[in-house]
């Protein structure tokens, strides 16, 4: 009875800390085809190789692979906020009506277009009993364009009289990231047992953009236009960090699994490589369609420039993310839930909650057939197939995901993982 509640105490303060903290971390771990086909449910099933990048604790429990190989991984996502394959279909060649301008309008957010995408790469990883070194390359980016130009295509001057570029922002990175992980049994009883698990991140950053300014309008007139508007970048080429994340992992009643990680549970970045800020200007002068005909008049009246200076090196934060994870084992069948929470908005990462569910079922010992589907944080709904070849210790995986819809004329987004690795 006090190792249950033990239990039931460890569950429950993992539950408290997730609920005081406050999206996704649409970041490592992509490339991992089984957990893409789960729905990114994989915080409680991940072993051996699998466990760096979503629990280190995972590698302190005895059910793991003792040896593993990754000979590589990939993955890559990209996700916008309006417009699937139908609507495109739907609109291409057609004269829009009133009817047609107003739905099309009406599927951007408030606060404008916005993109996002993700690619990572892994190769030639492996794990020795509790212990696991493995390494990725990956980048992310985000960018938003205010929806006041495509008001004015519609509309004209008449009715949109001042486009806003105020809500225009993007930043981005790419970052090769080498993890050393343990895994520790703390202490085992009859049908379960409990260990915990660490892994630091040695980062290397490649590139790092960020709009850290931007606003200014254009009016328009009767006769023609007037406007300004300035934006600040700052980038570097490159720079270096460390991360560290932190797990605990609990297996009872034979076939259960409680997992919870704090991934980037302190992390720093140091870009101090060709640091640079870029700004650039913009300014019209009262300027009438007669100007745009005269090029002497329209040059004089249309001023940019764009400034670029030296800037101190700067530091930058990977998205700090929690993860519980509960899965059960069942015949032929294996069930896993997941709940993600970023604690702060990043390029693919939003402060939204996340669910997750997936399902395995293994027809044959060789084909695991899987599905899966999420909702909630920034990248919104989720739904996910794939499937694995698996002879021996020779595992080859796939999968892919649509995001809005299961059907790919209604998605808003895509996503694949491919990879192949021994277990043993």
């Amino acid at each position: 009875m006090f190792k249950r509640e033990k239990i039931l105490g460890i569950i429950g303060l993992c539950v408290l800390i997730l609920l005081l903290s406050g999206g996704i971390a649409w970041g490592r771990g992509i490339s991992n085809a089984r957990a893409l086909g789960m729905g990114g449910s994989y915080t409680a099933i991940a072993r051996g190789i699998d466990a760096p990048y979503w629990n280190p604790a995972n590698l302190g429990l005895s059910d793991g692979n003792r040896y593993s190989i990754g000979i590589f991984g990939v993955g890559a996502a990209l996700k916008k906020n309006i417009f699937t394959l139908a609507d495109y279909n739907k609109y291409n060649g057609q004269f829009l009506t009133d009817g047609d301008k107003e739905n099309i309008l009406n599927s951007i957010p408030a606060d404008g277009l916005r993109l996002d995408a993700i690619g990572e790469a892994s190769a030639l990883n492996f794990s020795v009993g509790n212990f696991a070194l493995v390494s990725k390359g990956y980048g992310a980016s985000s960018l938003n364009i205010d929806r006041d130009p495509l008001e004015l295509i519609f509309y004209g001057n008449a009715v949109v009289d001042e486009i806003s570029l105020d809500n225009t922002y993007g930043e981005g990175y790419g970052i090769a990231d080498i993890a050393a992980s343990y895994g520790h049994p703390v202490m085992q009883w009859e049908n379960g047992e409990f260990a915990v698990g660490g892994s630091f991140h040695y980062l290397r950053g490649f590139a790092y953009q960020k709009v850290i300014e931007s606003e200014g309008s254009i009016s328009t007139t009767d006769t023609g236009f007037v406007g300004d508007a300035h934006m600040t970048i700052l980038s570097s080429l490159g720079g270096s960090g460390y991360a560290l994340d932190l797990g605990l992992a609990v297996k009872f009643d034979r076939t259960w699994y409680f997992s919870a990680a704090w991934q980037n549970a302190y992390s720093r970045m140091i870009w101090d490589k060709d640091t640079e800020m870029m700004i650039y200007t913009f300014n019209m002068e009262p300027i009438t369609a007669y100007d745009f005909s005269d090029s002497a008049a329209s040059d004089s009246l249309i001023t940019s420039s764009d400034t670029t200076v030296a800037a101190d090196p700067f530091s930058s934060d990977l998205p700090s993310t929690m993860r519980l994870g509960l899965t059960k084992e069942f015949n032929q069948f294996l069930f896993s839930f997941d709940w993600e929470q970023a604690l702060e908005t990043r390029p693919g990462t939003g402060v939204n909650p996340r669910l997750a569910a997936g399902l395995e079922y293994k027809p044959l010992n060789f084909l695991p057939l899987r599905a899966g589907m999420s909702t909630g944080g920034r990248q919104g709904s989720l739904y996910s197939f794939g499937f694995g070849l698996h002879f021996g210790p020779y595992h080859f995986d796939i999968a892919v995901a649509n995001s809005g819809s299961p059907f790919p004329t209604h998605t808003k987004g895509a996503r694949f993982a491919l990879g192949m690795g021994l277990y043993f």
